[in-house]
């Protein structure tokens, strides 16, 4: 099921990813001029994207698992959702802009030179590394998955989640690489204006999901609390 939502979730955002990573996909290198040889590059570059994505689903779940679940039980979904809309709200409210850390920002200095270097190869290896590097880029919309991945509390859900989220990603992707007209300006500034409602959606769903209604697929029940199951057993 996991996989299912994670690709929804991505095919759904997709866009964003075009306005956000376009113009590298743009630069990407053509190799020969023979048309499979180029559609298969861009899958390949995608499939970097993947796994750098499910990677980070295991570690969002590992971290959801060991650290954040034992201290919040049921109410991390609830969490998690609060955080994304105060996040929504306060940045369209305030215009609020978070400083980077400066080990950060060295990090993706370091990344934006040796994507820079690949984007000069031919290679299908330096196609599928431009993928990878191109995955661990500042993405709000990976955050948002991610933030979802951390509240299955498993790494592998996690995995799956973010495995499903790439997959979902990439027929828009390249779909663009293979004609870029199909994304005008005026498009990219409504795909603007749109994502902070489309995160804010996900937050919602967060909250409710961590009530626990009964409600299929938006708010199933996870299952009845410890002191209810032992006093059914009593009886």
């Amino acid at each position: 099921m996991e996989i299912f939502a994670g690709f929804a979730f991505g095919f759904v955002g997709s866009l964003h990813c075009i306005g956000m990573c376009g113009p590298i996909v743009l630069a990407l290198p053509v190799g020969n001029h023979r048309w499979s040889t180029f559609v298969i590059g861009r899958f390949i570059y995608n499939l970097g994207r993947v796994v750098t994505y499910t990677l980070m689903g295991g570690v969002m779940g590992l971290l959801g698992a060991g650290i954040l679940l034992p201290l919040f039980q049921k109410n991390l979904s609830i969490i998690a959702g609060i955080l994304i809309i105060l996040a929504v709200v306060l940045r369209r409210l305030t215009r609020l802009s978070i400083p980077v850390p400066l080990f950060i920002s060295g990090t993706l200095q370091k990344l934006q030179v040796m994507i820079a270097a690949l984007l000069r190869e031919r290679s299908v290896a330096a196609l599928f590394l431009l993928g990878l590097l191109n995955g661990m880029l500042p993405c709000g919309f990976v955050y948002v998955a991610m933030t979802a991945a951390v509240v299955s509390a498993h790494v592998l859900s996690g995995m799956l989640f973010m495995a499903g989220f790439g997959f979902g990603t990439i027929p828009a992707m390249v779909a663009f690489s293979i004609s870029p007209r199909i994304l005008s300006t005026d498009l990219r500034i409504k795909i603007a204006k749109i994502l902070p409602a489309f995160t804010l959606l996900v937050g919602i769903l967060l909250v409710l999901r961590g009530l626990n209604l009964g409600v299929p697929f938006v708010s199933p029940r996870l299952g009845a609390e410890p002191s209810s199951q032992m006093m059914q057993h009593h009886h």
